[in-house]
C-alpha cells in the first residue's frame, strides 16, 4: 500500500507566510514553522532543502498573485486601474499583502537560493518590470516632459503611492479602508493635471514658454 505524504509543500508555505505575516521574516524559523504545521522539523527537509527555499518559494506565490491582478491594466495604460487593483488585491489576500509589501526579498532569506528558484524569482521580476515599460510607453505620446521625470512620477502614481498607503494599514493587520481609494484618484488627477499642464508650457521642439 503507498503511503501519502501528510504534509505538502502547500501546508509549509501557508505556515510560512502566516509567521512572516505576524511576527516578521526572523519569526520564520524552519523549527517554527514545523511547529505551525504540527509537523516533525524534518519533514520540510523532504521539500525544501532550505530556508532561503522555502521562503522563495513563499515569495514567488504571492508576487505571481499580485503581479495576476497588476499586469494586465499596466499593458492597456490604465495607471489608475493597476494602483486600484493593488488595494483591491491587499484586501483580498492580507496576508500576502503583508508577507510581499512590508518585506524586501532580500531581507526574507538568509542564504543562497537554489538556483531553479533564483531563476523564477528573476523572471518574475523582469516580466513585472516589461508590464511596467509597456505602460510607459503607451503614456509617452500624452508626456511630452523629461522622460525620467515621467517615469518617476509613473512608478510613484501606479506602485510607490499605493503602496505608501497601505502600509500603516498592513503593518496594523487591519483591511484597508475605502478612502485609500479615494486618495489614489485624486492623487491620479492632481498630479496627472500638474503634468499636462507642464507639458503645455512647452513648445514642439521642447523649450519653455514660460
Amino acid at each position: 500500500m503507498v503511503r501519502l505524504a501528510r504534509f505538502s509543500a502547500d501546508v509549509f508555505v501557508e505556515a510560512t507566510l502566516a509567521l512572516v505575516a505576524e511576527g516578521g521574516p526572523s519569526a520564520a524559523s524552519m523549527a517554527a514553522i514545523a511547529r505551525k504545521v504540527g509537523a516533525p522539523t524534518g519533514s520540510i527537509y523532504h521539500r525544501f532543502e532550505s530556508r532561503s527555499a522555502i521562503l522563495a518559494t513563499a515569495w514567488l506565490e504571492c508576487h505571481e498573485s499580485f503581479a495576476t491582478g497588476l499586469a494586465p491594466p499596466l499593458r492597456a495604460g490604465e495607471g489608475l486601474g493597476a494602483a486600484l487593483s493593488i488595494l483591491d488585491w491587499a484586501r483580498q489576500h492580507r496576508r500576502r499583502a503583508r508577507f510581499l509589501l512590508l518585506n524586501e526579498i532580500e531581507d526574507l532569506l538568509d542564504g543562497p537560493v537554489p538556483e531553479p528558484l533564483q531563476r523564477q524569482v528573476e523572471r518574475q521580476q523582469a516580466a513585472l518590470d516589461a508590464d511596467f515599460e509597456t505602460y510607459l510607453a503607451l503614456q509617452r505620446p500624452k508626456d511630452r516632459g523629461d522622460a525620467a521625470q515621467a517615469a518617476a512620477r509613473a512608478k510613484f502614481l501606479v506602485l510607490d503611492g499605493p503602496i505608501a498607503l497601505l502600509r500603516p494599514h498592513l503593518l496594523a493587520d487591519k483591511a484597508p479602508p475605502p478612502f485609500l481609494d479615494t486618495m489614489v484618484e485624486d492623487m491620479h488627477r492632481s498630479l496627472g493635471t500638474a503634468a499636462r499642464a507642464g507639458a503645455a508650457m512647452e513648445t514642439d521642439d521642447g523649450r519653455r514658454v514660460a
